[in-house]
């Protein structure tokens, strides 16, 4: 393992990107490492199986308007 010389302010940068008590090498080698384009895209995919069977159950229930609601609960 090589040591390198940083200023205090990069120091501190670093050692606010730990994580919990993460060494600052496994630190710098998180940071550092390129990352896979399939998980950038994964971070931001719909789950459309989801959201379909969401709308299938929506329309199968019956919806109430706020005034129902309010009738209904007492509100």
């Amino acid at each position: 393992m090589q040591t390198i010389e940083v200023s205090d302010t990069i120091y501190n940068e670093i050692l606010s990107r730990r994580k919990g008590k993460e060494s600052i090498s496994k630190t710098l080698e998180r940071e550092l490492k390129p990352k896979p384009k399939a998980v950038a895209t994964c971070g931001t995919a719909v789950n459309v199986k989801e959201v379909d069977e969401m709308v299938r159950r929506t329309n199968r229930e019956k919806t109430y308007t706020s005034e129902e609601l309010r009738a209904k609960y007492g509100i």
